[in-house]
């Protein structure tokens, strides 16, 4: 993993940890070390074979760059052999696949090379022709201008004028990764959008666009381009926000007043915690942000935060809080002192906070729960009466 340590803000730790998991990775292989993502992944809604048959094929992380190519090469090629004999059920749910082996290829290659947003590409591009085959007219890429720019969307259009539902990935993600969530709220009877905002996957990646402190107007400019483009009521929208896409989500909450519930899945109430983050997620911070020496980093992480009282005072959205007991990046009591004070100024309103025992950050391992409480929480704030 060159350039891997590109960056200033690593600790004497960060650089031996990275080391020995490097190590490890050859002794016991990529299915020991990547253990803590399996379960993010089967979240995702592919195939658990799947996943292992490409861990299987990469080998180790010193090998993943190298050999995450050759091995979508196998994938594509084996495809492209057997596409003539397979249903159409068949041949959508191997597009998926294969875009999400793009994306687990990509997810491997860490510094921001040509290979990797090859890949990525090719992940967008089979979600497209998967999407667009499953769905026809009722699946759109969308394209989202913002302050002078241009974001990219996933919309799942549902017939009628249903709510719209919005999700706000994380900062190691990508609009892709979310079909198995848009697919189970669009079975609920919402449409569904997934988009990539400033600093994140095919904004970051194909078109350079890093991070910015006002990154939650991006969701506001996202909900304004559905309402435009369809009939879908984005009068009563809902986001669901995953990792720091839960601070963004309740931050445009106070502002949009479109947004009528908010469900946070793991947000973290600041992002001033750097130094305390593995050294993965340091790389990503770097590269989303654009810095690499320690104080310029937290400097723009100090930008980020939902604390602030005059804020809170603003958010008029139901609000559903999710949590892993056990989640090391986002504390239980961060979000125990948030809900506390959602409740302070509370009006007539749904808020509520669920602690999952033993879960993750983001509660990896229960996406069958997370997801049910989900839809649960949208039906009851947006398609019932008052």
């Amino acid at each position: 993993m060159k350039n891997i340590s590109d960056t200033e803000a690593y600790t004497l730790f960060d650089h031996v940890f990275s080391k020995t998991v490097r190590s490890l990775s050859h002794v016991v292989g990529l299915k020991k070390i990547t253990q803590p993502f399996w379960n993010r992944w089967l979240a995702s809604g592919v195939e658990e074979a799947v996943i292992f048959r490409f861990l299987d094929s990469v080998g180790t992380i010193d090998g993943w760059a190298d050999t995450a190519k050759s091995v979508v090469r196998d994938e594509i090629s084996a495809f492209d052999a057997r596409r003539a004999t397979l249903t159409r059920e068949q041949e959508i749910r191997q597009l998926r696949d294969l875009s999400y082996i793009c994306n687990m290829a990509q997810w491997g290659c860490l510094p921001l090379t040509d290979d990797r947003r090859a890949l990525y590409a090719r992940c967008r591009d089979y979600y497209i022709k998967a999407e667009t085959l499953a769905f026809q007219h009722n699946y759109q890429r969308i394209e989202i201008p913002f302050q002078g720019k241009t974001l990219f969307g996933n919309l799942h259009i549902k017939n009628g004028a249903a709510p719209l539902t919005v999700i706000i990935h994380g900062i190691d993600g990508c609009k892709e990764e979310h079909l198995a969530t848009e697919l189970a709220l669009f079975d609920a009877g919402f449409s569904t959008l997934c988009f990539d905002g400033p600093g994140q996957a095919e904004s970051l990646l194909l078109h350079g666009m890093l991070w910015t402190g006002d990154f939650y107007k991006s969701i506001s400019a996202a909900i304004d381009r559905v309402g435009e483009l369809h009939g879908a009521d984005v009068s009563r929208t809902g986001v669901l926000g995953i990792s720091i896409g839960g601070m963004w989500a309740l931050r445009a909450a106070a502002d949009d007043a479109r947004i009528a519930a908010v469900f946070d899945l793991g947000g973290p109430i600041h992002t001033r915690a750097f130094p305390k983050l593995p050294f993965l997620i340091k790389t990503r911070m770097c590269q989303v942000t654009g810095a690499r020496e320690g104080h310029a980093i937290s400097a723009i992480l100090g930008q980020n935060n939902i604390e602030d009282e005059a804020t809170l005072s603003r958010i008029r959205a139901s609000v559903r809080m999710l949590h892993g007991s056990r989640d090391r990046v986002v504390a239980v009591a961060d979000k125990e002192w948030l809900l506390q004070r959602l409740r302070g100024f509370a009006q007539n309103r749904h808020l509520s906070l669920r602690v999952i025992e033993g879960g993750d950050h983001c509660c990896t391992g229960h996406f069958d729960a997370v997801r049910e409480d989900l839809v649960q929480f949208f039906k009851e704030e947006l398609l019932t009466d008052g």
